[in-house]
């Protein structure tokens, strides 16, 4: 499936869509370009069809192009259907009112899954009261639960009951098939997901219109012009109205790429809650990456509850209304975090683990200690050795790799600074002079 989509823009459709015609019956057709395969059939030609939009809140992640003459089968077929892209899950609908004609699910079959999911996936097919097949492929496959990493599980274990909407599975165990089964127009029939051979691929609804006439037997004409009709008129369903099968609660661990169980979430996810620490995007954040000095600015000022209100600051590279200009006014005025002897403050460098130590000793007052810093890499005597030794000392660190080393001179990451706050602010709390109790890896 298309890997491309595109946000729905309800403008695309203007004043040309008013030209369109229903081509219930158009005595011929369009074929696709000669220099496009012609398989499977279909007719080229702009329609609009009254249908309901399939996918519950457009509004919210929903995506789909023109993808209908793409090729697939390695350039041997045309895609002939709409890809609507949207969250796993997302309720499907069904477009018009009809009987299903096909809804498969057989265990036993030979190259079916033990499940009885079909290889091109769990699917959907209806014969609508206007006499066109609509087809909803690439129904969701998996439980409905999310992994430790916060992601909906891939799992392809969902069975037919995560599938299809209940009505259609009660049919198919009470009487062994959907077929016939009569569906009105909006009506729940499944949810959105990756099945079959869309697996690998971001999920989506695959959605055909079938047309059958005696001149031309059966062939597709392109759902688009169709799908944006329905949005332009706000004939599309909401998500809330969908029945019965509800998917977990959310995740607590509000960013995709923070594990639960790994070394400095217990870190990230409290400092998030305290309005300390944010992601690198909304839904990530990025642990591996360098820690800038301007975010690492912006995580001080919250920690030690600065005034972060100063439209300016000194330095060259951090002028008035670029983002973090409060935060960094704040630090230096502070003495927390200073800039360059050349003026510049360094908004966009990364921070050695060495500078890190120098830096949380001063502003948490941690009072210095007689023994050297316990790792090779640290000689005595040199710049942040002295730091990393009272780091060291009320349980800051424990270095890196083995332990018989600090890596001061590689840059900290997002990670690492989320444990080393969360340590050093546990300390400065209540100078018992040891942080046992929050860890020590970093």
């Amino acid at each position: 499936m298309s890997h491309r989509s595109a946000p729905v823009h309800r403008s695309m459709l203007a004043a040309g869509l008013a030209l369109l015609l229903v081509a219930a019956a158009s005595p011929r057709i369009a074929p696709a370009p000669a220099e496009l395969p012609q398989t499977p059939p279909v007719d080229v030609t702009p329609q609009v069809v009254a249908l309901t939009f399939p996918v519950a809140d457009p509004d919210l992640e929903v995506s789909f192009v023109d993808d209908f003459l793409y090729l697939r089968g390695g350039g041997s077929r045309l895609h002939a259907a709409t890809d609507v892209m949207a969250p796993k899950h997302r309720p499907v609908h069904a477009a018009v009112g009809g009987t299903i004609t096909w809804a498969p699910h057989d265990p036993g079959r030979r190259g079916w899954s033990e499940l009885g999911e079909p290889p091109y996936g769990w699917m959907v097919s209806i014969r609508g009261d206007d006499g066109r097949r609509y087809a909803y492929v690439h129904l969701n496959n998996d439980t409905p639960e999310r992994g430790a990493d916060g992601r909906w599980l891939d799992d392809d274990r969902g069975g037919i009951e995560h599938a299809y909407a209940p009505r259609i599975v009660e049919a198919i165990r009470d009487r062994g098939s959907a077929t016939g089964l009569r569906i009105e127009r909006g009506e729940l029939i499944g949810w959105l997901g990756d099945s079959g051979n869309a697996k690998g691929v971001a999920p989506h609804l695959h959605f055909e219109i079938h047309v059958t006439s005696d001149a031309h037997g059966e062939y597709r004409i392109n759902p688009f012009h169709s799908l944006m009709a329905a949005i332009e008129r706000g004939d599309v369903p909401a998500a809330e109205d969908a029945p019965t099968r509800t998917p977990p609660e959310p995740s607590p661990i509000p960013y995709l790429d923070v594990p639960a169980g790994a070394t400095h979430t217990k870190s990230i996810l409290k400092l998030t809650e305290a309005g300390i620490a944010f992601g690198c995007t909304p839904d990530r954040y990025c642990p591996g990456a360098p820690m800038l000095r301007g975010e690492l600015a912006a995580f001080l000022a919250a920690a030690f509850e600065l005034d972060t209100s100063a439209s300016s600051s000194r330095f060259a590279d951090v002028p008035t209304g670029q983002r973090f200009v409060g935060e960094v006014a704040a630090v230096d005025t502070a003495g927390l975090l200073r800039g360059y002897t050349n003026g510049r403050f360094g908004v966009h460098d990364p921070l050695t683990r060495a500078q890190l130590a120098t830096l949380l000793v001063r502003a948490l007052q941690i009072p210095a200690t007689s023994e050297p810093p316990p790792f090779v890499d640290v000689p005595p005597g040199s710049t942040h050795a002295e730091a990393i030794a009272a780091a060291v000392d009320v349980g800051l660190t424990n270095g890196c790799q083995d332990g018989t080393r600090y890596c001061g001179a590689e840059a900290v990451t997002r990670a690492q600074i989320a444990s080393f706050l969360d340590r050093g602010m546990a300390w400065a709390a209540d100078r018992t002079g040891t942080l046992a109790e929050h860890g020590t890896e970093d």
